[in-house]
């Protein structure tokens, strides 16, 4: 993984980005939008920055939950928000973490092939679970 400039509109925008070997040509498969930012870490502190203000603004909201709908929804709003920022938080830091470590140590993270091992089907019906003579009472 590294991190690629493009440019959109005469203006550049960072991306972290995986190599994939598709026959004879390399692609590139967009792990995390860093948006103008060029180091991952600002890019992360910059996240960090939005959770903490998508958190002050809840906290603000929340007493007046009941007073009207229209609050209501804007929490219920700020909520999904704060989610989806903790996700992209997640995201983010493990793409760096991946990014910081050695070629040795993402080999070791990868899997063998072959060392999964097989997998075995279940059945969702629990009638098939159940010991043959317990399905005749």
């Amino acid at each position: 993984m590294h991190v690629r400039e493009k440019r959109i509109g005469g203006q550049p925008c960072y991306e972290i980005v995986e190599e994939a070997e598709r026959g004879t040509r390399t692609g590139y498969r967009v792990v995390f939008s860093l948006g103008n930012e060029a180091e991952p870490e600002a890019a992360l502190r910059r996240r960090h920055a939005n959770l903490l203000s998508l958190e002050r603004s809840l906290q603000r909201f929340e007493p007046l939950r009941g007073a009207d709908p229209k609050i209501a929804r804007k929490c219920d709003t700020l909520n999904h928000r704060i989610e989806r920022e903790k996700q992209k938080l997640f995201q983010l830091s493990e793409a760096i973490e991946f990014m910081a470590q050695t070629p040795e140590e993402r080999d070791q993270t990868v899997a063998e092939p072959g060392t999964i091992g097989s997998l075995k089907l279940i059945s969702n019906d629990p009638a098939s679970e159940a010991p043959p003579d317990e399905l005749d009472e």
